[in-house]
Order: structure tokens, then C-alpha cells, then sequence
């Protein structure tokens, strides 16, 4: 059985914009940036992503531009008419994971543990963390 199944770490290029079907079924849309390489050899890779149902409300509701996100999803084409009558194709990104990264912002919940907020950088102790490490396994 063959599968297309994808992971990005990016960030968000532009807000996510959050409609609704006839059928009330919630889509949300957005722009993902994936960056490869060092200095003058960086690439920047741009995905368009889609995210359906309960998942993308709550994308809309957690996520903003600039957040570092993961995405696991799929990879589809559609077709579409031009403006000159011919075939296009689109590809985009169907979501099936959505979530913050915390390779470059660390992140917390709130006090009644419903939302998320960023808070310093990697490597800032919090305050709430143990302030040593040790290399033992956790299990």
C-alpha cells in the first residue's frame, strides 16, 4: 500500500485563515517556510497547507504568523481553469498533525491550561523545569 505521508518544520508565513463549507465543516488555510542550508547556500521551500474540521479550529485559534510549526500531513493536487482557459494544477499540503515547535521558542500553559504562550528562548531555564540535566534514559 503506497502512502505519501509528510513532515515539515517551518514557520508561518501568513495568518491562518479560518472559513467554514455549506455543510459548516471548518477549513483553515495557510502558508508554511522551510529553510535548508547555511549563509549563502540557504533555500527556502514554500508550502501551501490546508487543515480541516476541529483540528483547524483549533489551528486558528493557537497559531499565528511567524509561529515554527510540525506538520504531518499529505500531499494533493487539484486541478483548475485559468483565467485563459487552460489547466492548472496546484499541489497542497493536507494536515492531518498540526503542532508548535519548540526547536526555537519554548512554550507553556496558562493558568487554567487551555491556551499556550511562548515564553524566552531555548536554552532559558524555566521557571517551573529542573535547572540541571543528566544524561540518564527517563525510563
Amino acid at each position: 500500500m503506497a502512502s505519501n505521508t509528510i513532515t515539515i518544520h517551518g514557520k508561518l508565513g501568513k495568518e491562518p485563515d479560518l472559513r467554514y463549507t455549506g455543510s459548516q465543516m471548518a477549513v483553515v488555510e495557510f502558508s508554511v517556510a522551510t529553510t535548508s542550508g547555511k549563509d549563502d547556500k540557504k533555500k527556502t521551500t514554500w508550502f501551501e497547507v490546508k487543515v480541516f474540521g476541529q483540528l483547524a479550529e483549533n489551528v486558528a485559534n493557537s497559531l499565528t504568523k511567524g509561529d515554527n510549526v510540525v506538520i504531518i500531513g499529505r500531499m494533493e493536487t487539484d486541478e483548475y481553469t485559468k483565467k485563459d482557459g487552460t489547466q492548472g494544477k496546484f499541489t497542497s499540503l493536507i494536515a492531518d498533525e498540526v503542532g508548535a515547535s519548540c526547536r526555537w521558542n519554548a512554550w507553556v500553559k496558562d493558568q487554567t491550561g487551555q491556551t499556550m504562550a511562548r515564553v524566552g528562548t531555548v536554552g532559558k531555564a524555566m521557571p517551573s523545569s529542573p535547572s540541571t540535566f543528566t544524561d540518564e534514559e527517563p525510563f
